[in-house]
């Protein structure tokens, strides 16, 4: 109960602006959106920038005492922070518009039965909520419009605020939504502690990354398929070599290469994935300069090491002069083999690269692309 409180007084604490960082390894956070459509005219809306949750039994009973209010929003999502372990269901959610503030009082029923489990620690998604605004009976709205005249000519006292008809048109709690979300928190909460939490839920759900655009119109870049992959020009380093299972880029008046090509299980040599991170990680361990680490490639985790090697031309004493390579291997697991994705290139030149060879992989979309099976009709009556 005093972790609950705590809580709710940090999150009370955000209306000021402020993102507290988390109080435990065990707090965990709420995202959540939310719009109301206007009741006159359907295309206007609202967006949500507070809301109310309450914590729930197994059984769907709220918990006496357990209510926190958001006081913290940006780019249309609302956050819960330093939230305990437990299953939690919306109750309100509440914005300002047309110089007042406006709350909407949601379906008990309804939302304990789409209520969310937050594990301990981590990120849950409530939803995102799209709601019909409703035109009260007569008398209430002459009531409200009386309610609105107060509050715009005094705002300095702290009105309550205005109830607000509206029933319930979405919920979409779908990977879609969630991944739209978490991609905002990425961005408003990035340098805070909450940043390895969003980071985290994204590689859980397999989340792509937003796909790149590019123009002064912010034109989504194509994907070209391939038999094996996928991928989005934005290297702009021309079109790749290509080998049956693979593909290569050059940098057009450098030296740094990137290829990606597939190793099939049933492959010659081929020892399985592990095997070959394995045999990867103890190369780069008995290097000088070298490392493993993981890297994103598309959705999935890839296992990556980077080696640096040195190079005496035979002419030339030894220190005399030296080339310096950088190659990064990352290796990616798949039902049917193996990925590779790899970036070598000069020392300099490899530092200078590497920011869009990340952002090359982020957009890499691999496995054979999906089929668009077209609509059928019926030729016969």
């Amino acid at each position: 109960m005093r972790v609950f409180a705590a809580a709710a007084l940090l999150l009370l604490a955000g209306c000021a602006g402020v993102r507290p960082e988390p109080a435990g390894l065990s707090q965990g956070m709420l995202l959540m959106q939310a719009r109301v459509r206007g009741a006159i005219i359907p295309f206007t809306s609202d967006r949500a920038d507070s809301a109310a949750i309450e914590q729930i039994d197994e059984h769907g009973n709220p918990l006496p005492g357990k209510v926190a209010v958001s006081g913290w929003s940006s780019g249309g999502v609302v956050y819960f922070f330093n939230l305990p372990r437990g299953r939690y269901a919306l109750r309100s959610i509440s914005f300002a518009a047309r110089g007042a503030r406006y709350e909407v009082i949601l379906s008990s029923a309804v939302l304990r039965r789409d209520a969310v489990d937050l594990p301990a620690g981590e990120v849950a998604f409530l939803g995102s909520m799209t709601m019909d605004g409703r035109f009260p009976d007569f008398d209430v709205a002459v009531e409200r419009a009386l309610d609105l005249g107060m509050h715009a000519a005094t705002p300095f006292l702290g009105w309550k605020p205005i109830e607000r008809d509206a029933d319930l048109r979405e919920l979409d709690k779908g990977v879609d939504a969630e991944t739209n979300a978490l991609h905002t928190a990425r961005e408003d909460l990035a340098g805070t502690q909450w940043e390895p939490f969003v980071a985290a839920r994204l590689r859980a759900l397999g989340a792509p990354e937003p796909a790149a655009t590019a123009g002064l119109r912010g034109r989504e870049v194509p994907l070209k398929k391939e038999t094996f992959f996928s991928w989005r020009d934005t290297l702009k380093w021309g079109e790749p070599a290509r080998a049956p299972m693979g593909l290569a880029w050059r940098r057009p008046g450098g030296e740094a290469k990137i290829a990606v090509f597939f190793t099939s299980a049933t492959a010659e040599g081929f020892q399985g994935y592990d095997e070959a991170v394995r045999q990867m990680r103890a190369a780069a361990s008995g290097l000088q300069d070298s490392s493993s680490y993981s890297v994103q490639v598309g959705t999935r985790a890839a296992a990556a090491a980077r080696i640096t090697s040195f190079r005496y031309p035979e002419e030339k004493l030894v220190g005399s002069e030296v080339a310096v390579t950088v190659t990064e291997t990352a290796l990616v697991a798949d039902p049917n083999g193996m990925f590779t994705a790899r970036l070598r290139a000069p020392r300099g030149e490899f530092e200078k690269v590497l920011p869009a060879y990340r952002e090359f992989l982020l957009q890499l979309v691999l496995g054979p692309p999906v089929a668009v099976v077209p609509p059928s009709e019926p030729v016969l009556p």
